[in-house]
């Protein structure tokens, strides 16, 4: 029989184990009680977000009650009705996004991102496009400004942000407004510094593509490079 959070010590409890170990730590009833906050007499807002869950068959009963009628069920009333169906829903919406992320598994997907991103922007720019685990696109990185930096400086500056976002790796963007996508020489030791510190430090590298308007080229990229997955 689950405990009640009266009989729990304080490191036990949901707002404790979900600040030190993260919201996986927690069982649904447990980030639910987090939700409501508070519970009614007799009853901790544990076991009324228990008792909530059985009586609607889970969280997916949960994600499709109405405001109104979780509002008419003991313990709940209009603010805590509207706070659950706000937080179900905002994990939809959360997930549906995720679902539209882009995946970065090869030059051509991120030439598409590259192209979106770049078709409009007037000056020249190296952006690093930082991935997960799974090749899903999470942050756009401008590393500089004005034309191809020094490799060094750039491939730090590319690396660093991968780290800093929590990255599992990278693809490279160029942008040309001189219209002419043909990558040269400074692309391609930019790249091959980009890919080998990648390499170094264990993140992947998808590759390096060159933009001008919607015209796109492929960077070559030495063999050394350490692929997602």
């Amino acid at each position: 029989m689950t405990r009640d959070l009266a009989e729990m010590a304080e490191y036990e409890r949901p707002r404790e184990r979900l600040a030190e170990h993260g919201p996986s730590a927690l069982r649904d009833a447990e980030l639910l009680a987090l939700v409501l906050r508070s519970g009614r007499a007799g009853e901790s807002a544990l076991r009324l977000a228990e008792g909530l869950l059985a009586e609607l068959g889970g969280l997916g009963g949960l994600g499709s009650v109405r405001v109104d009628e979780l509002a008419r069920r003991p313990g709940l009333g209009p603010a805590k009705a509207a706070a659950v169906v706000a937080a179900c829903h905002l994990a939809g919406r959360i997930q549906a996004q995720r679902d539209r992320v882009p995946v970065l598994r090869s030059v051509v997907d991120v030439a598409d991102v590259a192209v979106s991103l770049m078709e409009h922007c007037t000056t020249d720019r190296v952006v690093c496009l930082v991935v997960d685990e799974a090749g899903r696109l999470r942050r756009t990185v401008t590393v500089t400004e004005v034309g191809v930096a020094g490799a060094p400086l750039l491939a730090r500056d590319a690396l660093s942000a991968v780290l800093h976002h929590g990255g599992a790796g990278l693809a490279l963007v160029s942008n040309r407004s001189n219209g002419d996508p043909a990558p040269v020489e400074e692309d391609r030791v930019v790249a091959a510094a980009v890919a080998s510190g990648a390499a170094s430090v264990g993140l992947g590298f998808v590759a390096s593509v060159v933009v001008a308007g919607r015209s796109w080229e492929e960077v070559p990229v030495p063999a050394r490079r350490h692929p997602l997955g």
